[in-house]
């Protein structure tokens, strides 16, 4: 060991301590960062009010209800018969319908149609479709124009559009 001191100078072993010092506080440093990463909180992807679109929105409970009980409220509602809301949901269905992802759930093309149809029978604000319908403001003013272009792609042998 002596005649390796003696090689070395002893302002380079005074370097070597200081970068090996250097080094270990690095370490600490970084573990102290990943500590932190893995405790502290997601965000989150999807809003747990959001979440509860299943059971808690109107596509879960009041059209439902509406389609059994009330069969001319449920018109009202959609401007459609429930048989006829049927019938253009399997027309347009593969056409709008989204896989699932690891991050979130696709919004059910079911739901996607509900709120279109109820967009363009009474008019509410996207906001408001939001709240009734239980789905994110963003992806409301995203998916109703594609809605909108299906049903018109699925029916434009029955609907009459003026040219000029």
């Amino acid at each position: 060991m002596n005649s390796f001191r003696g090689r070395i100078s002893r302002s380079k072993i005074v370097r070597l301590k200081v970068h090996v010092q250097l080094s270990e506080c690095l370490t600490e440093e970084i573990n102290n960062l990943i500590d932190e990463e893995q405790f502290r909180p997601r965000r989150l992807w999807v809003r747990k009010w959001i979440r509860r679109r299943e059971t808690r929105g109107a596509s879960a409970f009041l059209l439902k209800e509406l389609s059994v009980e009330d069969p001319q409220e449920y018109r009202l509602c959609l401007r459609l018969t429930a048989e006829s809301f049927e019938t253009l949901l399997n027309l347009i269905a593969p056409v709008i319908q989204r896989t699932d992802t690891m991050l979130r759930d696709a919004i059910p093309t079911r739901v996607k149609v509900e709120v279109t149809l109820n967009f363009l029978a009474t008019g509410n604000s996207y906001r408001t479709l939001q709240h009734i319908f239980h789905v994110p403001k963003p992806s409301v003013s995203k998916f109703v124009p594609e809605v909108c272009e299906a049903i018109f792609e699925a029916l434009k042998d029955f609907i009459m559009v003026c040219k000029n």
